[in-house]
C-alpha cells in the first residue's frame, strides 16, 4: 500500500433500501433564533460598554446557520476518510490537487472531489460544515465537531502511520478527543464566557455519527483473504458498541451508526485483494468480500438492536449504506452516473484506473517512465473518486437515500442539499471606531467564505482580540515577534495530549494548578524563554481550543524523534509527530497565515511579515537517542546520529526558505544522569562517575552534541543572513545533576515524582501519576511535596524549577556558540 496516498483502505456510502430503526421522540428545546446571511454589509457604533456590546453583537450576526428548525443543535461525528472533514490533514499536512476539485476547487482534507456525506448530512439538518477538532486554525465548534480521521480503524493499531497508512486516531482516542472537548466547554463556560464552542447543554441535542471499520475490514481482507474479516468481527462490533455507551455517558442521546460498504466493488480492492476470476458477480464485484461485510453489518445491527434495549432514553438509527453503495456500483446509471468500479482520479485505465504505485495527485517514476495519477474531467459521472472512496456526485446520492428513507423530518425541517457550488454574497460587517475605557480603537471587517456559508473569522477569535486589547501588554521592546518551536517533550506545551488526551495529575501541579500538557510540575524552558522575550505562552499547533497564534506557535509533541517513526506510538510510545510532520505543519500554518490575512485581515494569526522577524527554536532528538539504547546499545545509536543532525540541519534550511533567519538549537542533555535511565539502561558499576551519573552514556551524548554544533556550523556556512546558535542546555543540566545545591536545588539524580524511594526514585512499571497493581497491591506514583527542590520531575523530564535556571542561562546569553548578543534585539525581561 501507499504511505500516505493510501492511507490504509477506507470509504463508502450508501443510497436505497436503507433500513432505519426507529427514532423515539425525544422533547428538545428549539434554538432561540437564526440568522439568514443575505444582507450585503451592516454598521454598528456603539457606546462606552463595548465589551458587552461586541460579545452580543458579534454572537448575532456571527450565528450563521440556515432557518431550518430542527432540535438537532449539532453533529459530533466519529469515523474514517468516509467522513473526514480535514482532521488527518491538519495534523499531517500532505493532500496535493485534484482533491477538494470539484466543490471547494481546493484540497480541503475531504477524501474526494468534493463535499463527502457528513457534509450533506449537516447542510440538510440547518448547520454549517462540521469543523475538524485537530483543525485549530479557523474553526468553529459551536455546531459541533468532527473527529473523524483519514485511516482511522475501531480497532488499535500496532503498527506506524508510515509503514502501512494506518492512522493513530483510533475510535478509543476519538472517544478521548470527545471526552476533553466536553470538558473543555465546561471550563470556558465557567471562567472565559463566550467562544467558539457550543452551550453546556448541547451534548444531549446533538446528533452523534459514528461511520468506522472499513480499514480494520480492508486491513485483514488484504492479509487473510474474507476469512481476515471474519477474524475480527466480534471485536470490530464489541469496540464499536462499547464507544457508544462511553459517548451515551458523556450525554449522546441520539446516534446514527453507518454499516460498512461492499469493499468488493471498489477499484482499489479489486485490484489488491487475492481472488479468483470466479469470484466475480455479474455486476463485476467481489462476491467473497461482500459476503464477509454483509456478515459483518448484521452483527453490527443485531448489537445496535441489543444496545437499544440497554439504553432505553437513547435514539438509534442503523443505517444500510451497504445496500445504497452496493446499488451506485452495480447501477450506477440509475443515480445519474455512468462508471461503477472505474476510478476518476488514477493511473492505468482500463477498468479500474488504479495503480497502487501512484495514487491519485501523485507523480511517481513507473518502467522508467514518469507518470501521474489525474483525475477524470468528468467526476460528477463516476462513483468512484480514487478507488477507495466516493465522488461527491456518489456521496449525494448517498445523502439523497439515507434522508429520503429516514425519519429525520420529525425533527428537523429538512433542508434541499445543493447540487452546485455556493456563490454567496461576501457580506462584511463594519464597527465604526469604536472607542473603549481604555482609548483602543478598533475596526472590524467580518467576511463570510462562500462554499462553507461560515465566517472566516471565528467569534473566539474575535473575542481573543477583545480581551488581548483590554489586557495590560508588556513594555518590553523586542525585535522578535514570535517563537515557532519544534521539538519533543521538553518543549511540548500541551500539542501531544490535544491530539491524545490522557495527562494525570500531579503534571502541572506547581504553576497552573492542573495539568497543562506540560511533562513538568509547571513551566517549561520555553515557557520562561517566550516570558524573557515579552510573548505569551506559545499555543500548541494541534490545540484546537482556545489557541492563539499571533505571537508564534509550538509544533513539538511529547516523545517525538527527529527520524520518521516506524512503529506505533501504543507500541513503543514514539509519537507520530516527528520533525518532518512538523515542518510540514509549519508550511501548513503559514499558507494559512497567508490565506487568512488576504481573506479576512482579522484572525488569530500574526501578518504573513511575522516570518522572518521571529526566533525558531528546536529541542529534539533525546528519544531518537534514548529510544533503541535498550535494545542496539550505545554503538547501535552512533551509526545513525549523524543523519539525525543532518535532518535537523536541513530543516533549518526549508525553514530559511519560509522565511527564517534566526535560529536557536539546544543540545541534548547528559541522558546518564536522569534517574528513569539510570534504572533502566545497562551498565557496570564502574560506569557511575562520583555525581552518579553513567559515564559511557554521557560521553555518548557529547559525542552526538559535537556532531550537531558541527553540523551547525556548516550550515551556517550555506544560508546567508541567518543566525544558527547552538545552545548548549547540557552544560547547564548537567551542572544542576552534578551540583543541585549551587542552584538552590537539593536532589539532582532522584525523581520527585515517581515510585519506589531509593536513590532513583522511579520505577518503570508505575510511571507518574499512574496507579496500577504491582505485586498484588495498587500502587501510586505521587509527587513530592517540594518540586523545587529537584532537577527531575518524573525521571524524564525537568522540574520547572531546573527549567528555569536554564532558561535563565539562556537569555544570559552564556550557551550560545557563536556569541549571540540577544539583548541588542530585545529588552530581555526577569522571569519568575
Amino acid at each position: 500500500m501507499h504511505e500516505f496516498a493510501f492511507l490504509s483502505n477506507l470509504y463508502k456510502y450508501n443510497h436505497k433500501n436503507l433500513h432505519f430503526s426507529s427514532f423515539k421522540k425525544i422533547n428538545y428545546h428549539k434554538p432561540l433564533y437564526s440568522l439568514d446571511i443575505k444582507e450585503k454589509m451592516a454598521s454598528f457604533s456603539f457606546g462606552k460598554s463595548c465589551t458587552m456590546v461586541y460579545y452580543v453583537a458579534l454572537m448575532a450576526i456571527l450565528v450563521n446557520g440556515a432557518n431550518a428548525k430542527c432540535a438537532f443543535e449539532a453533529m459530533f461525528v466519529f469515523g474514517d476518510s468516509n467522513s473526514d472533514t480535514g482532521g488527518f490533514f491538519a495534523a499531517f499536512p500532505s493532500q496535493p490537487p485534484p482533491f477538494g476539485m470539484t466543490y471547494f476547487n481546493k484540497p480541503t482534507g475531504r477524501a474526494s472531489d468534493g463535499r463527502i456525506f457528513v457534509d450533506f448530512l449537516a447542510q440538510a439538518i440547518g448547520l454549517p460544515f462540521i469543523s475538524p477538532y485537530l483543525q485549530s486554525i479557523g474553526s468553529d465548534f459551536r455546531h459541533g465537531a468532527n473527529f473523524a480521521t483519514a485511516g482511522s480503524t475501531v480497532l488499535q493499531p500496532q503498527t506506524s502511520l508510515f509503514v502501512n497508512g494506518v492512522s493513530p486516531f483510533y475510535l478509543q482516542v476519538q472517544v478521548n478527543q470527545m471526552r476533553q472537548f466536553k470538558a473543555r466547554v465546561e471550563e470556558y463556560s465557567q471562567y472565559q464566557g463566550q467562544t467558539n464552542l457550543p452551550q453546556l447543554d448541547v451534548f444531549g441535542k446533538a446528533l452523534y455519527t459514528i461511520y468506522i471499520g472499513q480499514n480494520d475490514i480492508t486491513g485483514y481482507a488484504g492479509s487473510g483473504g474474507p476469512g481476515g474479516i471474519k477474524q475480527v468481527q466480534s471485536q470490530l462490533v464489541s469496540q464499536t458498541i462499547s464507544a457508544i455507551k462511553e459517548l451515551y455517558s458523556m450525554g449522546a442521546r441520539s446516534f446514527v451508526v453507518l454499516n460498512i460498504g461492499p469493499v468488493g466493488c471498489y477499484p482499489a480492492f479489486i485490484v489488491q485483494f487475492p481472488h479468483q476470476s470466479s469470484d466475480f458477480d455479474a455486476s463485476g464485484c467481489l462476491a467473497s468480500y461482500n459476503n464477509a461485510v454483509n456478515e459483518y453489518n448484521y452483527a453490527l445491527k443485531s448489537s445496535v438492536e441489543q444496545v437499544r434495549q440497554e439504553l432505553k432514553d437513547a435514539n438509534f438509527m442503523y443505517v444500510d449504506t451497504y445496500s445504497v453503495i452496493l446499488e451506485l456500483f452495480q447501477k450506477p446509471s440509475e443515480h445519474g452516473l455512468q462508471h461503477g468500479t472505474t476510478a476518476c482520479c488514477g493511473y492505468g485505465g482500463g477498468p479500474y484506473n488504479f495503480n497502487q504505485q501512484v495514487y491519485c495527485g501523485a507523480t511517481k517514476e513507473v518502467d522508467g517512465q514518469t507518470v501521474t495519477a489525474g483525475p477524470c474531467s468528468d467526476p460528477q459521472n463516476y462513483t468512484s473518486w480514487d478507488g477507495v472512496h466516493l465522488t461527491e456526485a456518489a456521496s449525494k446520492a448517498l445523502a439523497y437515500g439515507i434522508l429520503g428513507g429516514s425519519n429525520l423530518n420529525k425533527y428537523c425541517d429538512i433542508q434541499p442539499i445543493a447540487r452546485e457550488p455556493l456563490d454567496l454574497p461576501k457580506p462584511m460587517l463594519e464597527i465604526d471606531s469604536i472607542t473603549c475605557p481604555n482609548s483602543v480603537k478598533l475596526e472590524l471587517e467580518l467576511r463570510f467564505d462562500s462554499s462553507t456559508r461560515e465566517p472566516l473569522v471565528s467569534f473566539a477569535v474575535l473575542v481573543k482580540l477583545i480581551e488581548s486589547l483590554m489586557s495590560p501588554i508588556s513594555e518590553a521592546k523586542c525585535d522578535i515577534r514570535a517563537i515557532f518551536n519544534f521539538g519533543d517533550s521538553n518543549s511540548d506545551t500541551g500539542g501531544f495530549w490535544s491530539a491524545f488526551p490522557a495527562a494525570n495529575p500531579p503534571n502541572g501541579m506547581t504553576y497552573f494548578k492542573k495539568p497543562a500538557g506540560r511533562a513538568s510540575d509547571g513551566r517549561l524552558v520555553i515557557d520562561f524563554l517566550a516570558q524573557g522575550l515579552g510573548l505569551p505562552f506559545l499555543s500548541p499547533y494541534l490545540q484546537s481550543i482556545g489557541s492563539d497564534y499571533r505571537h508564534g506557535a509550538n509544533f513539538a509533541t511529547l516523545a517525538s524523534t527527529v527520524r520518521v517513526p516506524q512503529t506505533s506510538l501504543f507500541v513503543t510510545g514514539v509519537s507520530p509527530f516527528s520533525l518532518s510532520i512538523q515542518l510540514n505543519q509549519m508550511k501548513h500554518f503559514k499558507a494559512q497565515v497567508v490565506q487568512f490575512h488576504s481573506n479576512s485581515g482579522i484572525n488569530n494569526l500574526p501578518s504573513p511579515d511575522v516570518f522572518g522577524k521571529s526566533l525558531y527554536t528546536f529541542y529534539i532528538g533525546q528519544n531518537d537517542f534514548t529510544g533503541n539504547l535498550p535494545y542496539i546499545g550505545i554503538n547501535g545509536v552512533k551509526q545513525y546520529l549523524p543523519e539525525v543532525v543532518a535532518r535537523i540541519s536541513n530543516t533549518i534550511k526549508e525553514i530559511y526558505a519560509l522565511g527564517g533567519r534566526t535560529f536557536f538549537v539546544m543540545n541534548l542533555a547528559p541522558i546518564g544522569c536522569y534517574p528513569a535511565f539510570l534504572v533502566e539502561l545497562n551498565h557496570a558499576d564502574s560506569d557511575i562517575d562520583k555525581f552518579g551519573c553513567m559515564i559511557s552514556y554521557n560521553n555518548a551524548v557529547v559525542e552526538y552534541n559535537t556532531l550537531l554544533k558541527e553540523a551547525l556550523r556548516k550550515t551556517r556556512g550555506e544560508i546567508v543572513g541567518a543566525n544558527v546558535i547552538y545552545v548548549d542546555t547540557h552544560s547547564v543540566l548537567l551542572d544542576l545533576f552534578q551540583h543541585p545545591t549551587s542552584h538552590g536545588l537539593k536532589y539532582g539524580t532522584k525523581a520527585c515524582c515517581g515510585m519506589g524511594g531509593g536513590a532513583y526514585n522511579f520505577s518503570p512499571k508505575v510511571f507518574c501519576g499512574n496507579t496500577k497493581p504491582v505485586n498484588g497491591q495498587n500502587m501510586t506514583a505521587g509527587a513530592c511535596t517540594d518540586p523545587y527542590n529537584y532537577v527531575s520531575w518524573d525521571g524524564i523530564h525537568a522540574t520547572e524549577a531546573a527549567n528555569r535556571v536554564v532558561a535563565r542561562a539562556i537569555l544570559n546569553g552564556t550557551l550560545f556558540d557563536p556569541p549571540f548578543e540577544l539583548h541588542r534585539l530585545c529588552d530581555v525581561q526577569p522571569i519568575g
